[in-house]
């Protein structure tokens, strides 16, 4: 074709497409790192964000459960708490969005490292518990009404409270009469002489008062003047103290057995002791 003469039209229409296929390629080379990086990164985004966490609610389950000591209530405090703060199913499940699971975290390490006053201290320490702020900013008002549910489902009944007081007697006093004056028997045979003589008056009065545990708007004072107590007891150092009046904190005068029938209660486990030929001091 020479200089003069038009282009084919069929020429032109090839030319224009190979350059839009062209253009097209390399707007396509360009975009793939860019859109590549942007689905990783939703997918880290979302796998973060799907990945479960401890809750709030298993958090302070293991806490009550440490410090209580009663294992075997962990299912029903994590069902009571569960009921309570429906924000542990979007933790356990992965639902959180990345803020959300980071106050969650902050929350749990608060109760990780709390102690255990507001569920076995003293009176004041247990009314005055409370969660921390870390656990209202993360579950808000909820915090609060699983942390009383997480202390009460791991508590036993107030009447099985007093059964269980009445045997924390008695082991100490059998730990005394072997462990101190080598009486010769089975440790279950004293344990079932003691509960069926020396406290079973303890355990028939204290049954009477309400001592199932409450907290929150309606607590219950007695409960926690009676845990007081249960602990004094449980933790004596020297188990023959239980045969001295003297010995018993006041906590257990104010609710379990009052002023004038300690004497009685003290009497009883000393006619215990004797009558396994022990005269304690």
């Amino acid at each position: 074709m020479s200089a003069m003469e038009t282009p084919h039209p069929d020429h032109t229409v090839v030319t224009t497409l190979e350059s839009d296929m062209t253009s097209m390629f390399r707007t396509l080379l360009i975009s793939m790192p860019a859109a590549a990086s942007l689905v990783a990164c939703d997918a880290a985004k979302n796998a973060l964000e799907s990945e479960p966490q401890t809750s709030y609610c298993e958090a302070v389950c293991d806490w009550a459960v440490e410090c209580s000591g009663e294992t075997e209530t962990l299912d029903a405090c994590l069902e009571a708490t569960r009921a309570a703060n429906s924000n542990c199913a979007d933790a356990e499940n992965g639902d959180l969005n990345p803020a959300s699971r980071a106050l969650v975290e902050d929350c749990v390490a608060t109760v990780e490292a709390d102690t255990c006053d507001g569920l076995t201290g003293s009176v004041d320490a247990q009314t005055t518990a409370t969660p921390s702020a870390e656990c209202v900013a993360s579950e808000g008002t909820a915090a609060a009404d699983a942390y009383n549910e997480a202390r009460i489902s791991t508590q036993s009944s107030g009447e099985t409270f007093c059964e269980d007081l009445g045997s924390s007697i008695c082991a100490q006093a059998v730990d005394c009469l072997i462990g101190d004056f080598g009486v010769d028997e089975a440790t279950d045979a004293l344990q079932s002489a003691c509960e069926a003589t020396a406290v079973s008056e303890l355990i028939s009065t204290c049954q009477t008062v309400d001592l199932d545990p409450s907290y929150g708007t309606d607590p219950n004072v007695n409960r926690m003047t009676a845990n007081t107590c249960s602990s004094s007891i449980e933790g004596l150092s020297d188990s023959c103290a239980v045969f001295s009046a003297d010995a018993w904190p006041a906590e257990c005068g104010a609710v379990i057995v009052d002023a004038e029938a300690l004497p009685g209660l003290v009497g009883n486990l000393i006619s215990f002791a004797n009558s396994y030929g022990v005269e304690v001091p």
